[in-house]
């Protein structure tokens, strides 16, 4: 019986040391997480302006005819 406190604070020191590294696992894990993330959202971000420059090209060039056909009439 005189053992036990010293068994108690192994056993606790044991789990606080796994405690420990599995909050560092989990850390590394949500910072790996949160650079895919970032990544995948650069990646939909350059698709969302490339669609917008399509966009931007297609509304000029539709400008620009509507404006042809606009002169085309009042000539």
């Amino acid at each position: 019986m005189e053992d036990e406190p010293e068994l108690l604070h192994a056993r606790i020191a044991v789990l606080e040391a796994k405690l420990k590294e599995e909050r560092e696992a989990h850390s590394a894990e949500i910072a790996q997480l949160k650079l895919e993330n970032y990544d995948a959202l650069e990646a939909s971000q350059t698709r969302y302006q490339g669609e917008l420059a399509i966009q931007h090209a297609n509304f000029k060039r539709q400008i620009a005819e509507l404006r042809a056909r606009l002169e085309a009439f009042d000539a």
